[in-house]
């Protein structure tokens, strides 16, 4: 069942950095290995896209997109808003049946579990950088490419959509918490 409670219900824009709370979006976590052909294969005819097999690497179409989180494990997030009214995201339903029910790997919707604030501008990479240690202006970091680490003491996922576009995900019981921090730290940006 999808829950669209916010804990967020602002949207935040300061000196050249924006962002807003994605609510609506539906998020499966997949695990398998990418060494059974039929693991690959099945995958491959419901979602209609390959995996990303390479660390850091993100696959794409027009209704979904595929993070890679782990060796083993991908992220599969809806790149359309789910209806309100809806209390299931049908793709789930047929990644489990096809996948979790013949023991090919495991699918667990986390969309209760993770939010998404899209953050925009051309100070994202200051204000970021402010509370994480990854180094953002690393060559491996360009357009396309999603990290896992830490904002402020809190566990993110980072997906870098383009330069001045980017998604980030934050468990719901620390979203509000580093919405806050958010915004503090773009007022403290230059301009």
């Amino acid at each position: 069942m999808l829950n669209f409670s916010t804990p967020v219900s602002e949207k935040y824009s300061y000196n050249n950095f924006s962002m807003k709370e994605k609510a609506q979006i539906a998020k499966i976590n997949l695990r398998g290995d990418l060494e059974n052909k039929d693991f690959v294969n099945k995958i491959r005819n419901i979602i209609g896209m390959m995996l990303p097999k390479e660390s850091c690497n993100v696959s794409e179409k027009k209704k979904i997109t595929s993070l890679w989180l782990g060796p083993n494990e991908w992220l599969i997030v809806s790149n359309d808003e789910i209806l309100k009214e809806k209390d299931a995201y049908e793709l789930e339903q047929i990644l489990f049946d096809g996948i979790s029910k013949i023991n090919l790997g495991a699918v667990t919707n986390v969309t209760d579990q993770f939010t998404i604030f899209s953050l925009s501008g051309s100070n994202i990479i200051e204000v970021l950088s402010k509370g994480c240690p990854f180094d953002f202006e690393s060559n491996n970091f360009v357009d396309n490419k999603v990290i896992q680490t830490v904002l402020n003491h809190v566990d993110v996922t980072i997906h870098r959509k383009n330069k001045n576009n980017i998604d980030l995900y934050v468990r719901r019981s620390f979203a509000g918490y580093l919405w806050d921090w958010l915004k503090d730290s773009a007022n403290l940006t230059s301009s």
